[in-house]
C-alpha cells in the first residue's frame, strides 16, 4: 500500500482498536476514536485509564483500523507512544471532530476539559496492511 492509500484509508471515522500491555505480558484492547495525519496516528484517552497507566510502563503499542464490516480490510501500526497532557485541546478538537456533528464538537471539548485527559501520539514503526486486491468486499 502506498503512503497516500494509506492515508486514504485511515481518513474516514473508523474505530481505532488499542492494544497495549498488561504488566504480565497479556494485551489490553480497547476501542478509540482517533486521527492520522500522514506521519502520526493520535488519540486522546483518561490519565486514569488502563491503556495510559500501561503506556507509562512500556510505551510499545499497536493500533488496528479496520474497515466494518468486511474485517479482512484492515491496517495495523506498531511503535513506541509518546504522551503529553500538555497543549493537547487543538488535536482534541480535531480528533472529536472526526465523530460528531459540527454543532456539538464545542461541548465535547468543553466536557473533556473538565477530565484527566491525554494525547497519545503513534510514530509508526512498522505498517502491515493487506494486499490491494485482497480488498474487495466478498460478493454475496
Amino acid at each position: 500500500m502506498t503512503h497516500q492509500e494509506l492515508t486514504d484509508y485511515l481518513a474516514p471515522s473508523h474505530i481505532a482498536v488499542i492494544v497495549t500491555l498488561h504488566r504480565d505480558g497479556r494485551p489490553h484492547v480497547t476501542p478509540n476514536w482517533y486521527r492520522y495525519d500522514g506521519t502520526a496516528l493520535t488519540f486522546i484517552t483518561r490519565t486514569d485509564r488502563l491503556k495510559y497507566r500501561h503506556l507509562q510502563r512500556d510505551p510499545r503499542l499497536s493500533v488496528c483500523i479496520y474497515d466494518p464490516p468486511v474485517a479482512s480490510n484492515y491496517v495495523v501500526l506498531t511503535g513506541q507512544a509518546t504522551c503529553r497532557t500538555e497543549a493537547i485541546w487543538e488535536e482534541a478538537r480535531r480528533i472529536i471532530a472526526r465523530y460528531v456533528a459540527p454543532e456539538h464538537v464545542d461541548a465535547y471539548v468543553a466536557r473533556w476539559q473538565t477530565e484527566p485527559r491525554v494525547l497519545v501520539t503513534l510514530l509508526p514503526a512498522h505498517i502491515a496492511t493487506r494486499p490491494l486486491a485482497m480488498r474487495q468486499a466478498p460478493a454475496r
